[in-house]
């Protein structure tokens, strides 16, 4: 709605009363037996008429009377009109705000198998954004109220408003229902609050935390954490590889910020699936997606990068590609994940 345009509308209608109330007193009072109102007794009684604060007769004629009467219904008309724009402008935007996150709670009700993302301050903005990219169901949390209204101005996406270290938050998005949990707080000890919850909520939840300090990455893996990251060590490793390897380096952005979406992937085979126990050449897996199989991820915790034909697959292997959308849900089909 168009509240500007309204308050100006107010506006005007209060300037026009008043120029109408003052034009009107000095015609009909013109020839008043007590005397010709001047300009200023004419603002006078138009504006203690409009505002309603007192009333003083100045020896008003019959006609004045009758006219100041249809300035009072006049003034009271814009005055409740005013008052209502007003009261709509500074509570509408609050109470659009409240029904928006009602609707947002009921969506992620219904979430299952999702991701969260806890705080989306600038290192979890971009988590946002390859979740975006991924096109999976997430829900971001974040305390800052004023840094979510930019961000869902800009972008498409369920969040709530609240602290991610409370335990109930975590609840409302669903947490035990969750595939995977991202936590980029500010503080590790922040960080390490929520890995401790959702691991103690949701035992199976995959969860990735940021750590600030050199000395908290082991102290998140202990609290349960399954991947800890430090930014400024992956800028650092990244601001070292553009000097030394820049077509490396190059190739990776490439992959990164492809139109067509291609990225390095993965793809874990399920036990139903119909890969499970076959030899990898078996799979058919090029002629089927158009996918070569880069690495394979397995059980144990190794990589086997270049994997030959004759490697025998099974479930829970992760094989790694690089893939676009299209090329990724057909791998997914074969291998029975699903993001």
């Amino acid at each position: 709605m168009n509240y500007q345009r309204k308050i100006v509308i107010a506006f005007i209608l209060l300037v026009s009363l008043i120029v109408t109330g003052t034009i009107g007193y000095l015609l009909l009072e013109r020839d008043n037996p007590n005397g010709e109102w001047q300009l200023l007794d004419a603002i006078y009684m138009t504006v203690i008429t409009l505002t309603t604060v007192g009333y003083e007769n100045m020896g008003m004629s019959d006609a004045g009377r009758i006219f100041t009467l249809f300035l009072l219904i006049g003034g009271f008309g814009v005055f409740t009109y005013s008052i209502t724009i007003a009261t709509a402008f500074l509570i509408e935007g609050q109470l659009q705000s409240f029904f928006r996150q009602q609707k947002m709670i009921r969506t992620v009700d219904k979430l299952s198998n999702h991701y969260i993302i806890c705080g989306l301050g600038d290192t979890g903005v971009h988590v946002l954004d390859e979740m975006l990219k991924a096109e999976v169901d997430f829900v971001g949390i974040e305390f800052d109220e004023e840094r979510l209204i930019h961000l869902s101005d800009t972008r498409d996406f369920l969040y709530l408003q609240g602290d991610a270290t409370d335990d109930e938050l975590l609840m409302r998005a669903g947490i035990e229902r969750a595939k995977g949990l991202v936590t980029c707080l500010s503080r590790d000890q922040d960080n390490l609050f929520v890995v401790i919850s959702a691991r103690k909520i949701n035992p199976g939840i995959r969860i990735a935390s940021k750590a600030v300090e050199d000395n908290s990455p082991g102290k998140l893996i202990t609290a349960g954490a399954d991947e800890v990251v430090l930014p400024d060590h992956i800028g650092g490793l990244r601001l070292a590889s553009g000097i030394l390897q820049p077509q490396l380096v190059g190739f990776l952005e490439n992959i990164t910020q492809n139109q067509d979406g291609a990225q390095f992937t993965e793809s874990i085979i399920q036990e139903d699936s119909e890969l499970d126990g076959i030899l990898l050449k078996a799979a058919s897996i090029h002629e089927q997606t158009g996918l070569v199989v880069i690495a394979i991820h397995d059980n144990d915790g190794t990589f086997l990068y270049n994997p030959p034909g004759d490697r025998k697959i099974e479930a829970g292997d992760a094989l790694l590609v690089i893939a676009n959308q299209k090329q990724l849900q057909t791998l997914h089909k074969l291998t029975g994940d699903s993001i």
